[in-house]
């Protein structure tokens, strides 16, 4: 049978899906969120501290105890200095380092040396006129020259130093031996005094002045320093034939001018090295975690304990100040928002429009958040009573608290995409009430996903509580890798509290959602795999009663649940609300079971027959209404009392209305067909609608006779639907002919296994009667109840 169709137009018995605009959040969604703000906010800016916000005084006599509410840091000025003074001291000491140094100085020889050989030139040729009068006119301009050159070599090298040179006749001997000093000289490197080299720590920073760079050294070369200088210079001179004893204190005094050091301390550049080193060490803090004592009742407040009471008082005003609670009033409202934006959008894509998801994301996040700060607030009391202090460390023992809560509570009651809206919006809050904590907001991230992800197939009581132990394995994990990240390489003792605190913590998780999870099915009407496992179980009142008073509709409704689960399988519905919902569909026949034909035995005489069809009609209505207040009654969920009330739809029951047409001109009573419909309403869940199909199939597969072809089962299915179709009885679902097609083929499939066939027994005949009278079937018996069954069907008895 092909349903499906290419037009985007309605066609009769169907409909669009429908979707709410959702422009306008109702009353209730508003309402919520203002609690949720109000609650979140009161909790943030600690609206409801017990602490005594009173300003104390150094001496003072405590009178009660009192505890850090908060994370409080102090200022540490003593060791914050002692530790500046410890950096100045460590830091290294800066030089500056010229490695040009030889090549100035080699250039300052050669510019001399090339002057004094020009002076000497000019002198010669001065002198070397005849006759006194003009030698000594020579001579005269011969000082005027002298004092010319000296006057340009001021800036080399001193006057006497010239005086001394400008009379050396070998001059041109000596200039390639004061090169060669230098050369010797500058092997080594040179310094003022090599005392002032000193390394702190083993280091020394050099500034290169060429390159404009800095880095650090490890040790100075053996340098020649200035009071070394004049040893350095005549054991260079000892034995030169070219250099006589009276001219090393005129060498002396020229390399004791013009050398110029490598290494200079620079005290400038120390200094602010040093400050700079002060300046990059972290103040130090005195610190009280949350919940930890600062003073006892009856002592005597110490300057420290003094300032960490009036700074946690300073905070605390500060907390409620116009601008903080403006600030996280945005805060939480801009939460809200998003909130209930990603809730519409999940709202329009995934969910039924009866599902209240906005209320129930909001309220799964008010309570996880007011369950954690309360649970922060009972582990801080037993923090401080009791005295394994390795629980203490870094505030371990707060990640018991069950962080994952309101994401395991979302996920079992709308899936993984609200757990993790839910999550987003419990991690913002989060990070408000703990000022910032990075650890903590990590922690409770991942224990939330990997609280969505392991409850993501679990199902049962007992499945949520064992699915804590796997949750409490992961934060172990996590605890792990926040340790290494955060803190550095733990003890031993350590793992041992660790794994203790997240076994606690995943244990928390699953006690608080298995208790509070009964309260939110049935305050937002959502039923749970959990609650239709606990509903599928056989052993249920209503099933037994159903069992024991109306064995034959409990058999069919289990034959119509197998064939409806399948179904529902095949395009994706839910399955096991398919199955549940069905075993409950005819529980009404219990309070008349001997009406309905699947309970009559063969031989009973049928009760319909001497009751009108007005009457037999009513009969039938009256096992919905039953049923319907048999589940209330039983407290059944409001989504399997709906398979109660839309199982039938407003189907006419066909059999008694022709029936009354047919007595129509004996009695001359006017038939109404309004009469012999039921009264609906029509199916709104794929589910239901479902059921309709299935219970009308398998009613109708006992008409018909052997030999039971795939034909006609098939002829049977798709008849069956055709009729409901052109009763308009799907369009209040979201069937499509698509989906139809698919249902047809697993009810196809799953009608024709149970027509199986089996080979004769040989020597027996079952078809047969037996012999004694007492136990005689009646040979018009044998196909009684297929017979009986023909007259059933839709809308029969």
């Amino acid at each position: 049978m092909q349903l499906s169709r290419k037009s985007s137009k309605p066609t009769s018995g169907m409909k669009k899906i429908r979707v709410r605009t959702w422009n306008k959040p109702t009353f209730r969604e508003v309402l919520s969120s203002l609690l949720f703000v109000a609650v979140s906010g009161a909790l943030i800016l600690r609206m409801f501290s017990f602490a005594n916000i009173e300003k104390v005084v150094p001496g003072d006599v405590a009178r009660s105890d009192i505890y850090a509410t908060v994370d409080l840091n102090i200022p540490d000025t003593v060791t914050t200095e002692a530790r500046k003074r410890a950096a100045m001291d460590q830091a290294p000491d800066v030089y500056l380092y010229d490695p040009d140094a030889h090549g100035k100085v080699t250039f300052i020889l050669d510019q001399l040396f090339h002057k004094l050989a020009e002076f000497q030139e000019l002198r010669d040729s001065l002198l070397s006129v005849k006759g006194k009068k003009q030698r000594a006119e020579a001579e005269k301009q011969v000082a005027e020259l002298s004092a010319q050159y000296q006057d340009q070599l001021s800036a080399l090298i001193p006057p006497a130093v010239f005086v001394a040179l400008k009379d050396l006749p070998n001059l041109e001997q000596l200039r390639p031996l004061l090169r060669e000093m230098m050369d010797r000289l500058y092997t080594r490197e040179f310094a003022e005094d090599r005392n002032s080299l000193r390394l702190v720590n083993g280091e020394a920073v050099l500034v290169d002045s060429g390159k404009d760079q800095q880095y650090l050294t490890k040790g100075f070369p053996p340098v020649v320093d200035r009071s070394g200088l004049k040893r350095f210079v005549y054991n260079f001179l000892r034995n030169r034939e070219l250099v006589h004893d009276r001219e090393y204190s005129i060498i002396y005094t020229l390399v004791n001018h013009i050398v110029i050091p490598n290494y200079v301390f620079d005290r400038k550049l120390t200094e602010a090295a040093k400050k700079a080193a002060a300046d990059n060490v972290e103040p130090s803090y005195l610190r009280k975690k949350t919940g930890e004592i600062i003073v006892r009742k009856g002592e005597r407040i110490s300057p420290v304990a003094a300032r960490f009471i009036n700074e946690q008082n300073k905070r605390l005003r500060a907390n409620i100040s116009l601008r903080r609670i403006f600030s996280t009033l945005m805060l939480l409202l801009l939460t809200v928002f998003f909130l209930y934006r990603l809730s519409v959008i999940f709202q329009k894509r995934y969910a039924r429009d009866e599902v209240p998801i906005f209320l129930l994301l909001i309220w799964c996040a008010l309570a996880g958040i007011v369950l954690i700060k309360l649970s922060i607030f009972v582990l801080g009391a037993v923090e401080r009573s009791i005295s394994f202090s390795v629980l203490f460390k870094g505030g371990l023992l707060f990640y018991a608290v069950p962080y994952a809560f309101p994401a395991s509570l979302a996920a079992l009651l709308g899936g993984g995409i609200p757990a993790l809206i839910v999550t987003l919006c419990v991690a913002i809050v989060l990070l408000l009430l703990t000022a910032g904590n990075i650890p903590l907001a990590l922690f409770f991230i991942f224990s939330s996903l990997s609280a969505i992800y392991i409850l993501r197939k679990q199902s049962g009581q007992s499945a949520v509580l064992f699915s804590g132990f796997w949750l409490g394995l992961s934060h172990f994990v996590f605890l792990i890798i926040l340790f290494f990240h955060y803190s550095g390489s733990p003890s031993w003792e350590w793992y041992g509290a660790a794994l203790l605190v997240a076994l606690a913590g995943g244990f928390f998780v699953s006690s608080a959602v298995t208790i509070s999870l009964p309260t939110f099915e049935t305050a937002f009407g959502i039923t749970t795999d959990i609650r239709l496992l606990e509903l599928a179980n056989m052993n249920n009142r209503l099933l037994v009663d159903l069992s024991m008073k109306a064995a034959g509709t409990y058999q069919h409704s289990i034959l119509v649940a197998n064939l409806v689960e399948a179904a529902a399988k095949s395009i994706g519905a839910n399955s096991l609300l398919a199955r549940v919902g069905t075993y409950y569909h005819d529980i009404g026949k219990m309070e008349k079971p001997g009406y309905f034909i699947e309970n009559q035995r063969p031989g009973d005489e049928n009760r319909h027959e001497r009751l009108t069809p007005k009457m037999s009609a009513i009969v039938l209505i009256n096992h919905v209404k039953d049923g319907v207040r048999l589940a209330e009654d039983a407290r059944l969920p409001e989504q399997i009392i709906r398979f109660i009330r839309e199982h039938h739809g407003t189907k006419l029951m066909a059999f008694f209305y022709n029936k009354a047409l047919s007595l129509q001109e004996e009695n001359g009573e006017a038939v109404e067909e309004s009469d012999y419909r039921y009264p609906g309403p029509k199916p709104t869940m794929k589910e239901t609608a479902i059921l309709m199909i299935g219970d009308a199939v398998e009613a109708a597969s006992r008409t018909l006779k052997p030999p039971v072809t795939a034909g006609k089962l098939q002829n049977l299915v798709n008849r069956i639907i055709k009729d409901l179709v052109d009763d308009n009885q799907f369009s209040d679902c979201d069937l499509t002919f698509k989906e139809l097609d698919t249902i047809a083929g697993s009810f196809l499939k799953s009608i024709a296994a149970s027509f199986h066939t089996r080979i004769d027994y040989p020597g027996y005949d079952f078809n047969e009667p037996q012999e004694t009278p007492a136990e005689k079937v009646p040979e018009n018996n044998a196909g009684r109840q297929t017979e009986d069954a023909g007259r059933g069907g839709d809308g029969k008895p």
